[in-house]
């Protein structure tokens, strides 16, 4: 980092907290918070010592101009403070997953970024945690071979940590093309997920380039469920990953055999505190010249497609091809 910078939080939930440690951690200074609840802004100015509360977007962007804005609200509510924060010039956006509910929200949201020239980053930080580094280490340095089969299992709806799976699945595949999807669904309930209607269950089946087939189902079998648990089967073993194990077979290991992350206990976290720390940086790094974030907002579009069509292929009864036709 070359130079100091500010951020300021859209949204004062539960998850702001943890964008607020990253940004502690990075050295990034918290000029102001937004929220329509006065007692909801205001505990998070009192709690974190920030001197400017706001209850729009439109007023903290004009009165503090902060160089980065978390957009930490619900679902439905990620693309409007987003491209608010694009046309105002600021220079960085991390927006919780999922990026939005729909592809023409989330392309709106990539366009404002691009043509405001803000590097938008969609909060996956579980890409930064070791597990996952370790296992993308593995995989692509072909420790098990060719990838064949993918296995995940999670529960608490695909729009929340449903997300968090494809994009892991994807983070550790180096970000494969999508060919094709086939999903199942069911809703008898009255399900919402941060007042998202969402699916009781469902199954799905991704077909990625290169020949590697992706499971995933949720809400369907507790049991071992977890956004952050991966199988992946090659022709030369497997990997076993979450967050903050690995474990590997083939033949040199003649076995399964835990794997060395590399870091200490103190430096292992799932979400907040060092992930977000190590996003934020990369983030500045991005904005400084360097390469594309590894959870930018082109990336998790592709999370989002996935999603979007697995409950059209639900809708359709048929196969969906990509890339999806349905943009609504």
């Amino acid at each position: 980092m070359t130079q100091s910078y500010t951020a300021a939080i859209v949204g004062c939930g539960d998850i702001a907290h943890h964008h607020v440690r990253g940004y502690q951690l990075a050295g990034v200074e918290l000029v102001g918070v937004v929220d329509p609840l006065e007692v909801a802004r205001e505990q998070y100015r009192e709690e974190y010592g920030i001197a400017r509360a706001f209850a729009s977007v439109e007023e903290m962007l004009q009165e503090v101009a902060p160089d980065l804005v978390s957009v930490c609200t619900w679902h439905l509510m990620h693309p409007g403070p987003t491209v608010a924060a694009a046309r105002a010039g600021v220079k960085g956006v991390i927006c919780e997953k999922p990026m939005a509910v729909g592809m023409g929200r989330a392309n709106e949201m990539i366009a404002a970024c691009e043509e405001g020239g803000t590097k938008l980053v969609i909060s996956h930080q579980r890409r930064f945690t070791p597990g996952w580094e370790r296992a993308r280490a593995l995989v692509q340095s072909g420790a098990i071979g060719e990838v064949i089969q993918v296995d995940s299992k999670v529960v608490q709806g695909l729009l929340n940590c449903g997300t968090h799976a494809i994009d892991g699945v994807r983070f550790v595949l180096d970000d494969p093309e999508t060919l094709w999807v086939m999903g199942a669904v069911e809703r008898q309930s009255e399900r919402f997920e941060r007042d998202t209607p969402i699916e009781d269950g469902c199954m799905g089946l991704v077909q990625m380039a290169g020949g590697i087939q992706l499971f995933i189902q949720s809400d369907l079998d507790d049991q071992g469920a977890s956004p952050g648990r991966f199988v992946f089967r090659g022709t030369e073993g497997m990997v076993e990953t979450t967050e903050t194990t690995t474990r590997l077979f083939n033949s040199v290991t003649g076995g399964w055999q835990d794997q060395d992350l590399g870091v200490s206990a103190d430096q292992i976290d799932v979400i907040g505190g060092r992930a977000n720390e190590r996003q934020t940086r990369e983030l500045i790094a991005w904005i400084e010249g360097g390469s594309e974030h590894r959870g930018s907002g082109w990336r998790a579009r592709a999370t989002v497609e996935v999603m979007m069509a697995l409950l059209e292929s639900a809708r359709q009864h048929q196969v969906v091809r990509f890339p999806l036709a349905e943009q609504g």
